[in-house]
């Protein structure tokens, strides 16, 4: 097997693993409301439709992340705004933007160069190809989504339990959960970099549904969350290398073990300790 020292003597892993590691931390932070406000779906249905703001990208020659980002946080504010209303709810809005939105994309990038498009690239990720104006982007965008998190955290993680009582108590709710939606859909365009529209739910849920097993609060949850994604990140970007795999999948799948192993980890410690009691 490969070893690590060939892993990092590599420049294009080496260079993929500052900008991976950005989207990770990022990730696995934001996953925690995600998980919290039932917002898996809702991550699905935005990052599927961001192929309408690559797709405007590349037919009007606009920089891809920047118009990526802006039809995230926009479809993120129709949903927040929409799923209120009688007659629809989030679901519903969810599955109409998604597939509205990608049609449009798909459209608009039917008409583009094959060799200006890496659809493979779009749909999967590929965080081995990242331009310095990417790194830019993706940078601004971290810092945006990072000190809306410390900044909100508390309100946003007491609306997830409680936002009946906040409103009682005269609290903004709607416009906090306006900078939820617009934070996730900005933290979704991030991911697609990494894992690609098809896979970017899998950043945003998986880390924090491992660590929800073993946290007991907003801060531990968050912390393994941390870790988990760091270490999914790093070791299933060593594999891909090793094994020659797409780096997206490869990462998302090592997420998924570790969601397993979490899982049955847990079962087993909590079906011993009812043996136990029952002994």
């Amino acid at each position: 097997m490969t070893g690590i020292d060939d892993f990092l003597a590599s420049v294009v892993m080496r260079e993929a693993l500052a900008p991976a590691t950005l989207i990770a931390i990022v990730a696995s932070s934001i996953s925690v409301m995600v998980l919290a406000h039932r917002l898996a779906f809702m991550t699905v249905g935005v990052s599927h439709a961001t192929l309408a703001g690559l797709g405007f990208a590349v037919a009007f020659s606009l920089p891809l992340l920047p118009s990526a980002a802006f039809t995230a946080v926009a479809v993120a504010l129709i949903l927040a705004l929409l799923s209120p209303k009688r007659g629809i709810n989030e679901d519903a809005a969810t599955g109409v933007l998604f597939a509205g939105a990608m049609a449009l994309g798909i459209v608009l990038l039917s008409g583009a160069n094959r060799h200006d498009v890496d659809l493979f690239g779009l749909l999967f990720g590929n965080i081995l190809m990242v331009s310095d104006e990417d790194r830019f982007w993706l940078q601004c965008g971290s810092a945006v989504a990072m000190i809306s998190l410390l900044w909100l955290a508390k309100p946003w993680w007491s609306m997830a339990f409680d936002s009946t009582s906040m409103r009682a108590m005269g609290l903004p709710v709607q416009r906090y959960r306006l900078l939820l939606y617009a934070v996730v859909g900005l933290t979704v365009v991030m991911c697609v970099k990494l894992a690609g529209i098809v896979l970017t739910a899998g950043l945003l849920v998986l880390p924090a549904a491992s660590a929800w097993l073993w946290g007991r609060g907003l801060i531990s949850i968050w912390v393994i969350s941390l870790l988990l994604s760091l270490g999914g990140t790093w070791t299933g970007l060593y594999i891909s290398y090793v094994f020659d795999w797409p780096s997206g999948a490869t990462v998302v799948l090592v997420l998924c073990a570790v969601f397993l192993v979490s899982r049955i980890s847990y079962w087993l410690i909590h079906h011993k300790e009812t043996l136990r009691r029952h002994h």
